[in-house]
C-alpha cells in the first residue's frame, strides 16, 4: 500500500483568530499545520521543522512579513521553502515587493482564503 506524503505547512500570523482559522482550514485539507505568532518565531519554526510551504502575514509587529521573507531567503536551510503572503491590506506595492523577493503567491484575507488550499496544492505538486 502506498501512502501519499503529508505536507507540512507553517502559518505565521500575529492575529490569533486568523491563525486558528487557517489552522482549521489546512488541517481539514489534511495538511500537518505548524503555527507561529511572529516573524521571529516563524523563522525559528522554519529552521527547526523544515515545512514544505509557509503562509506568512505581511503586517506583524516587530519583524514584519517582508523582513521575515528577507531573513528566510538568507538562511541556507529555509531559502528554498515556497512562501505565500497573506494579508488583510490591499496594497499593490506590497504584492510587487513580495513577488520581487521570490514569494510564490499572494492572497488577501477574506473571501480569497477559499482558494488557499487549491493554491497550496498547485505549488506543492509542481
Amino acid at each position: 500500500m502506498i501512502f501519499a506524503k503529508k505536507y507540512r505547512v507553517l502559518v505565521v500570523d500575529d492575529d490569533e483568530v486568523m491563525l486558528l482559522l487557517l489552522e482549521r482550514i489546512l488541517s481539514k485539507a489534511r495538511y500537518e499545520v505548524l503555527t507561529a505568532r511572529s516573524g521571529k518565531e516563524g523563522i525559528e519554526q522554519a529552521k527547526k521543522f523544515s515545512p514544505d510551504i509557509i503562509i506568512l502575514d505581511i503586517m506583524m509587529p516587530g519583524l514584519d512579513g517582508i523582513a521575515t521573507v528577507l531573513k528566510l531567503k538568507s538562511i541556507k536551510e529555509t531559502n528554498s521553502i515556497p512562501i505565500i503572503m497573506c494579508t488583510a491590506v490591499k496594497e499593490d506595492e506590497d504584492e510587487i515587493v513580495a513577488q520581487n523577493l521570490g514569494v510564490v503567491d499572494y492572497i488577501r484575507k477574506g473571501p480569497e482564503l477559499k482558494g488557499l488550499v487549491d493554491k497550496i496544492g498547485r505549488i506543492l505538486n509542481k
